[in-house]
């Protein structure tokens, strides 16, 4: 795999660089609320609710993007998501469940656990399910996803109708996308986790490299394909649960901004994860800011803007690779 140059890394740095502070300034100054900086009432606006709901989008954002990536080296698949995995999924189911027979608070941690819970035992059960003689099946794994991903998404609407309460309909608001329960306690947990897994998936970024060109290549380059195949997938399946812990089901962003980050630095894993970690939290939060402001004074879950834009360009990269 080529180097860039440095010629080129530093236009790409300027870039990101420039595109991270105007996507931050973006979400700090656009709202259904005029800020008066010089008043208490704003002051309190932008730091105790569009700062940390900012800082909740690029944390899931980049999550995100560093989960699909994964994924697409893993299953070698450019249309790979982490959402066809049924983590987020389970993950939304958990939090109904738990909203609806076991606890009376949708509290931001209260939500969060339960859709930790589930996205955990998703994985678990895809996980079984993809075991063949102690390997991991890439067909099984995906195929076992998108079956656990209807029925989850089935069962939540069977749910909805059964309980139709007040608090069930904000708990559904809120699996479309929605970081408006942001907290400081949760940003600083969900800092911690995110930086720790996503330093060890950088760490794998030589194996996914191999991973990437083929098993039969990586295991004549002397890599553990089991131990690495697994490794990718709980490491991309905690990112995920994390992220729709943290906002709810939050599609296209893990499929759509890998490909971006490829236009930029091409197909060497070193570059291309930190590259889409920067672009999915500068992506998220513009996605956020849009949400805010299309039907002000009204806002949009953040999931539905992010699956108008990010569903055509499926539908583009479907047609690519038709046509090869």
């Amino acid at each position: 795999m080529s180097e860039l140059s440095a010629k080129r890394i530093l236009p790409i740095l300027i870039f990101l660089g420039a595109m991270f502070f105007l996507s931050i300034a973006v979400s700090l100054l656009c709202g259904p609320t005029k800020l008066h900086w010089s008043s208490p009432e704003g002051k309190f606006i932008l730091l105790h609710i569009r700062l940390p709901r900012t800082a909740l989008a690029f944390l899931v954002g980049f999550a995100l993007s560093i989960a699909g990536a994964c994924f697409q080296a893993l299953l070698r698949n450019p249309l790979a998501d982490p959402h066809f995995l049924g983590i987020s999924a389970g993950g939304a189911l958990g939090v109904v469940i738990g909203s609806g027979f076991v606890f009376s608070s949708s509290g931001a941690l209260t939500v969060s656990a339960c859709s930790l819970l589930g996205s955990a035992a998703t994985v678990l059960i895809v996980y079984q399910f993809s075991l063949k003689k102690g390997a991991l099946s890439l067909y099984t794994l995906l195929l076992a996803g998108v079956v656990l991903n209807s029925l989850f998404v089935s069962t939540i609407v069977f749910f909805q109708s059964l309980f139709r309460s007040e608090e069930l309909v904000t708990v559904l608001t809120w699996l479309l996308g929605n970081f408006s329960f942001a907290t400081p306690k949760q940003l600083f947990f969900a800092f911690i986790a995110i930086i720790f897994l996503s330093g060890i998936v950088f760490q794998s970024a030589k194996k996914l490299n191999v991973l990437a060109l083929g098993e039969s290549t990586a295991h004549t380059l002397g890599i553990s394909v089991e131990r690495t195949k697994q490794s990718v997938f709980f490491l991309g399946a905690a990112l995920t649960g994390i992220a729709v812990s943290l906002g709810g089901m939050i599609g296209f962003i893990g499929l759509v901004v890998p490909h971006m980050a490829r236009l930029l630095v091409g197909m060497d894993y070193r570059k291309l994860l930190p590259v889409s970690a920067i672009l999915g939290g500068v992506v998220l939060v513009l996605a956020d800011s849009l949400s805010r402001i299309i039907l002000s004074p009204q806002e949009l879950p953040v999931g539905v803007v992010t699956s108008f834009f990010g569903a055509p360009f499926f539908l583009y990269l479907l047609k690519q690779r038709q046509e090869k």
